[in-house]
């Protein structure tokens, strides 16, 4: 709670003092989250079958995360009115490292340790080029985890410097946000920066490239009425990479990979009352990296159960929004690379329980 208190504190300050002058530079929003996860799996079967109640033993659970994030926008005016907008997050995790219960292997009840910290901080300005306009970013993504322990995270560092431009494209009859921009990375250790490969996989335990996102985005309403909302999302990531470097398995030089990420959901949310909604949100996952064989695939149902208020001050709008959800069902299928040595087989279908709670707070500034 005094971390909470802190935060607000702080955003009131910084607001107040930014739209002291508009002639200076000036805070069009602030936003902060915290929010405690923890996932549960049956470990008494090889399948690891986290549904039902027997998931919510203690000595099933599996991972737990606190997870922060700080983020914001500016209109710097004395820069030429470009916008600055970042992110910061910080992740720490508890992992129980898995024991088999039939084979009575691993070591039962020893947690590891991490903790990541990641940034995303770019500059953006609209710009003219002929008669196309477009809102362009210069931004810098990193990411950093350390930790103790097999299971401790991926270790190690990434950095991914971008440049481009968004932009609006209709494809297939509906309207989607894009983005298409110039990346690029560095990779050390286990991070990979969307890469097929971690730095470890090369001879040097590190490499760098180039390569280019392009992201599409598009959502809309189902329906917004007195029964309560229905709102669609769909997101298409394809992100490619070309590292330098030797990979050690093979010695040779690694492929350029296309990394796809598509997700698509559906969040219902009921009338509030007093403050108060449910939720429920269906969403489905496919990731694949082009380079290597397999894919990744997780589809889940949440439930939840939160509350949200708006209060009108001065300086703009500040918004509390606790929340409580529960994943219901997950079914996470993997094939090939995306393998994490679990079972003997090239494919399965693993699931998990899991527990999210946390707060959410915003300022919107007039």
């Amino acid at each position: 709670m005094k971390k909470v208190l802190g935060v607000l504190a702080l955003v009131l300050s910084v607001s107040s003092l930014a739209i002291a002058d508009q002639e200076q530079d000036t805070l069009k929003e602030i936003h902060f989250s915290s929010e405690l996860r923890q996932t549960y799996t049956d470990k008494k079967s090889n399948t690891g079958n986290g549904l039902g109640i027997a998931g919510f033993r203690g000595e099933n659970k599996e991972k737990t995360k606190w997870k922060n994030v700080l983020g914001g926008d500016l209109r710097l005016v004395d820069e030429g009115n470009l916008g600055l907008r970042f992110e910061f997050q910080n992740d720490q995790d508890r992992v129980e490292n898995p024991f088999n219960y039939k084979t009575k292997t691993g070591t039962k009840g020893t947690v590891d340790k991490a903790q990541t910290w990641e940034n995303d901080i770019a500059l953006y300005k609209d710009i003219k080029l002929g008669a196309w306009t477009a809102k362009w970013d210069l931004g810098w993504k990193y990411k950093s985890t350390n930790g103790n322990g097999r299971y401790a995270g991926h270790r190690g560092t990434s950095n991914e410097i971008y440049v481009g431009p968004e932009f609006g494209i209709n494809f297939f009859g509906q309207h989607f946000d894009g983005k298409a921009q110039f990346v690029y990375f560095d990779q050390s250790g286990e991070k990979d920066a969307d890469n097929a490969w971690s730095g470890n996989d090369f001879k040097n335990g590190k490499t760098s490239g180039v390569g280019g996102n392009f992201d599409l985005t598009t959502n809309g309403k189902v329906f917004d009425n007195g029964a309560g909302n229905l709102n669609y999302y769909i997101t298409l990531n394809n992100h490619l990479r070309d590292a330098n470097g030797k990979l050690t398995e093979t010695g040779k030089d690694a492929k350029s990979t296309v990394y796809l990420d598509y997700v698509t959901g559906a969040t219902y949310k009921t009338p509030e009352l007093a403050g108060f909604y449910g939720l429920v949100n269906t969403e489905n996952e496919w990731e694949k990296q082009t380079a290597r064989h397999g894919f990744k695939n997780n589809f889940s149902v949440w439930t939840g159960l939160g509350y949200k208020t708006g209060i009108d001050l001065s300086v703009g709008t500040l918004t509390l929004n606790p929340e409580v959800k529960y994943r219901v069902v997950n079914k996470e299928t993997v094939k090939g690379y995306a393998n994490d040595g679990r079972y003997n087989t090239d494919k399965y279908t693993r699931e998990y329980n899991e527990l999210r709670a946390g707060l959410n707070v915003g300022l919107e500034v007039k």
